[in-house]
């Protein structure tokens, strides 16, 4: 009985090290950008005037592969974004409302990115400067200036 016990015991230590042995652990570095950055400006290209955000709370904030858009001081809906961020550019796609009571939902009125200086449901950026207090993102509309949190 004994020895039965220990190969059970030996079985069971061996599948649940497979287990994990066979599980990719897998993180995610996103560098600077990860983490929650201020919109303090926006440079309109067309027209060559600055509007200055420094006093709204309009907030990008990036983890993973989510970015988590928030005005702070609710005029505006929370919006959710997938993002990719490879070197000089940043692609914002896959926009959804943020809605975790009910379940996201994905975003049909594209004119809710505009408070966040986004005018496009999938847009790409070059990102000008990024460091860890600071970030400059130019789009064929804005150039757009945050300050990390």
């Amino acid at each position: 009985m004994k020895m039965k016990h220990c190969y059970i015991n030996i079985f069971i230590a061996f599948v649940v090290s497979m287990m994990f042995g066979a599980c990719e652990i897998r993180t995610l570095d996103n560098g600077d950008l990860d983490g929650m950055w201020h919109l303090t400006r926006v440079d309109t290209l067309s027209t060559s005037t600055t509007a200055d955000l420094g006093n709204e709370r309009i907030y990008w904030s990036f983890q993973a592969r989510l970015l988590q858009l928030d005005d702070k001081s609710g005029m505006h809906q929370s919006l959710l974004m997938r993002f990719e961020h490879n070197g000089a550019t940043l692609r914002l796609y896959d926009p959804y409302i943020y809605d975790r009571e009910n379940g996201d939902k994905p975003l049909e009125d594209i004119t809710l990115l505009n408070p966040f200086g986004i005018v496009a449901p999938d847009e790409t950026y070059t990102i000008e400067s990024l460091s860890g207090n600071k970030m400059i993102l130019l789009s064929g509309t804005y150039r757009m200036y945050f300050k990390k949190m």
